[in-house]
């Protein structure tokens, strides 16, 4: 019978893995499970191979995702019968969209890129919380990442801070808090999942409990945590590490939002910024002036299009100065990154000759 439930178990999984829209930029790969809610991140090792690193434990993508507390009772999305769920485009990516008789929930994903890299490694998360209703409603929202990469170290230290404090049981922030967390596999230290706190870049938590998956998972809203308690649940759940960020409600009047923005992506000791409208380099406006021109035919592809090479452009005179600005000798990897993108723009310069 255990058996059974087993291979039924993975043909599910299997299922909510292939139904999936993935959405690809520079370094990064983020798939959408249709059927879940639920989402995967990877980051590509090296540009010149199809190789990619999960960043989020890919066995079950259900793991990980959001649970809202709405006036003291918990939906957990993508599982509950009271939202209906689809996805939708944005101009810079996709989102899931959940509605409900009194919110409609918009997770919408797009690419950003770390201080020390010229392409895409990270990935930007907005949660838009619309109160549809008649009444004022109060709000929570728990986004829970269940990480493995920390897991496969032999030590239990399964996560770290900016300055190398490490973490390997229960632990909480509150208030003051690091800019950001990281789950790295000390045997690849380049490669790890980096999760921002700083509150210039992103929604600050107003909690941060790193514990045991399943604890996390089952918890609802609360949880008692004990310092330095480790992360086994013994017998369910052993060497199983989780972080939750918990953004505590606020009440939203009849016809208002709240929105929390969260950024994550490969391990950078400098971290991730996020431009806000006023910070858009010339060539985004160059790009708004043209796909806003009303003389101008509409070809959304033609459009697209220019504002691709656009951004490549802008991601190589980056990375190049970036080089220049540098003592370190040029890597292999740095030097197919600008072939690569030299080769792209060489290969489209004819789409846009007459």
């Amino acid at each position: 019978m255990k058996k059974l439930y087993a291979v039924i178990l993975a043909a599910l999984v299997f299922t909510s893995l292939i139904s999936a829209e993935d959405l690809k930029e520079g370094r990064m790969k983020l798939s959408m499970h249709e059927s879940s809610g639920r989402i995967s991140v990877f980051y590509q090792n090296e540009l010149v191979t199809d190789k990619y690193t999960s960043l989020l434990l890919k066995q079950d993508p259900r793991t990980s995702g959001i649970t809202l507390l709405v006036d003291n009772k918990t939906f957990k999305l993508g599982d509950s019968y009271d939202f209906e769920q689809s996805i939708e485009p944005t101009k810079t990516g996709s989102s899931f969209v959940w509605t409900s008789k009194q919110l409609k929930i918009t997770e919408a994903f797009s690419f950003v890129t770390s201080k020390s890299s010229s392409i895409a490694d990270g990935v930007r998360i907005d949660i838009t919380i619309n109160n549809i209703s008649e009444t004022t409603l109060s709000v929570g929202l728990k986004y829970l990442f269940d990480t493995w990469l920390g897991e496969k170290n032999k030590s239990s230290r399964h996560f770290r801070n900016p300055d190398y404090t490490y973490i390997s049981g229960e632990k909480v922030y509150k208030g003051l808090m690091p800019d950001y967390w990281v789950s790295i596999d000390e045997d690849t230290p380049d490669i790890g999942l980096l999760v921002m706190l700083d509150n210039k870049v992103v929604t600050q938590p107003d909690q941060v409990i790193f514990a045991n998956w399943k604890r996390l998972d089952e918890s609802g809203w609360t949880l008692n945590t004990k310092d330095n308690r480790n992360f086994n649940l013994l017998p369910y759940s052993i060497n199983d590490s989780a972080v939750a960020h918990y953004y505590d409600p606020v009440r939203i009047p009849s016809g208002s939002s709240r929105t929390i923005t969260l950024v994550l992506g490969n391990y950078s000791e400098t971290g991730f910024e996020v431009k806000t409208a006023t910070e858009n380099s010339n060539l985004d406006d160059l790009y708004n002036r043209v796909s806003t021109d009303d003389s101008t035919e509409s070809f959304t592809s033609t459009e697209n299009a220019i504002k691709n090479e656009l951004v490549l452009t802008d991601d190589l005179i980056t990375h190049i100065n970036r080089l220049l600005n540098s003592n370190e000798p040029l890597t292999a990897d740095e030097l197919n990154t600008l072939n690569i993108m030299i080769q792209t723009l060489e290969k489209n310069k004819e789409n846009f000759e007459e």
